[in-house]
């Protein structure tokens, strides 16, 4: 655990203690990464079955990646009420986000028309993590705003154990969704790690390639989906989980270390922050800590993850919202008396939970929203899994004879003054016949 007073701190001192990432480690996962990825890319099928030989299944062949989702005679899907609650609030959210997605068109009295022409795209990828814990909440998340987008054919990958097994409640989320949209084409693969990301970018092993590639993974996976990202489209750098805590002294020290527990149990790598203008809070927080980690099962893990918990006392709400800001986390939670008043200082979070009864949990899988978040600071510049992840947008453009002679002097001398010509002219010699001409 560590600890700092901004009163005592200078603000560039705990910036680099909270931003901080572990580099050389970061640095050989790429060089092993960019090696994976660059081999699928180049032998395809084979490359692929190799490098899950080697890291996941021993005995894997080409007959068996792909799984078969045929439900079995009298298979009773133990977690299908659970995966039905939260499809339809997820469904509900995403049908209204697409909403505001429509394609337009304006025309205008001179010639010219205007608009955007909104179309999903043809096949997403999605990776749902299974080598540490199980993610059957993921196959939803990450898949529903694809289908409500109106993506037609969507292509599971998740790791198989030694055996060639897959997690049984990832296999019953994977044919949940094919039954919650039978009009879909829904395939699943037996991959993991930056194995199935080469895979959806690039085929092999009968995996298609896909248009886009969304879901959470490991620094694998993140690193993985950054060094595809221009041959295929990606969600956002979605790696180990991370949450920040905003907490007055009216907070609950028993709720705060349970929602940081609830995040570092992913993994050690995973991290949480906690600011808080009261150091009762901070040290009533420690303490509650200990006590919750001794009644959980993840207790080894979670222990290990202290290294990554951060405790911050500032002098105010504003300063905790700054210094959030600059840690851009993936989940925030605002614990305070008025959490709608801070709202407009919060600038970079994936997810924002406001109140005490918030938990990043209930957004993990129940309330509708997509739990994947832009994770490691990425929430400066991205945002989380949506509809619009699937979706591409084409600009459209219309301009008539007269428009375009109108238009065409501003043209010509825009394209004159970068050196081209060539422009210039396809914008004068729309001038030089009438257009009669060509009918």
């Amino acid at each position: 655990m560590h600890f700092f007073n901004t009163a005592q701190t200078t603000q560039s001192e705990i910036e680099k203690a909270l931003t901080e990432r572990p580099k050389q480690q970061l640095d050989q996962v790429e060089t092993v990464v960019r090696e994976i990825i660059g081999d699928i890319r180049n032998r395809g099928t084979d490359a692929v079955i190799e490098y899950t030989r080697k890291l996941d299944w021993p005995s894997a062949d080409i007959s068996g990646i792909e799984i078969d989702l045929e439900p079995r005679k009298n298979e009773q899907a133990s977690i299908y009420n659970l995966l039905a609650e939260s499809a339809k609030q997820i469904k509900a959210f995403h049908e209204a986000e697409l909403a505001g997605l429509k394609s337009w068109k304006q025309t205008f009295s001179d010639g010219r028309a205007l608009g955007q022409i909104v179309r999903p795209v043809r096949r997403a990828g999605i990776y749902v993590p299974g080598g540490k814990a199980a993610y059957p909440s993921t196959a939803l998340m990450a898949s529903i705003p694809a289908i409500v987008a109106g993506v037609r054919e969507v292509v599971f990958c998740t790791p198989a154990g030694k055996d060639g097994n897959v997690s049984p409640v990832i296999l019953e989320a994977i044919r949940f969704v094919t039954g919650f949209a039978p009009d879909v084409k829904v395939r699943a693969f037996k991959l993991g790690g930056a194995v199935a990301i080469g895979a959806l970018a690039y085929g092999g092993a009968n995996v298609p390639k896909v248009d886009v590639i969304g879901g959470p993974g490991n620094n694998y996976v993140n690193i993985a989906k950054r060094i595809v990202y221009g041959d295929v489209g990606i969600d956002m750098l979605a790696g180990p989980s991370d949450v920040a805590i905003i907490a007055d002294d009216g907070a609950s020290p028993e709720f705060v270390a349970a929602d940081l527990l609830a995040q570092t149990e992913h993994g050690p790598e995973n991290r949480g922050v906690l600011f808080s203008t009261s150091e009762l809070l901070l040290k009533q927080t420690v303490e509650a800590l200990g006590r919750q980690r001794e009644q959980l099962t993840r207790k080894s893990i979670l222990d290990l993850s202290a290294e990554n918990l951060f405790f911050v006392k500032t002098k105010t709400l504003d300063e905790a919202a700054l210094l959030s800001n600059i840690v851009a986390p993936e989940h925030l939670e605002l614990q305070i008396r008025d959490p709608e008043a801070l709202l407009e200082k919060i600038e970079n979070a994936g997810a924002i939970l406001l109140g005490d009864f918030t938990s990043a949990p209930i957004g993990d899988y129940i309330a509708g929203p997509s739990h994947t978040l832009p994770t490691g600071g990425a929430a400066r510049f991205s945002s989380p899994l949506s509809v619009e992840t699937f979706l591409k947008r084409s600009s459209l453009l219309s301009y008539s004879q007269n428009a375009a002679i109108s238009a065409m002097k501003t043209v010509s001398d825009f394209a004159l003054s970068e050196g081209f010509d060539a422009h210039a002219h396809a914008a004068e010699i729309r001038a030089s016949r009438p257009h009669s001409e060509y009918k």
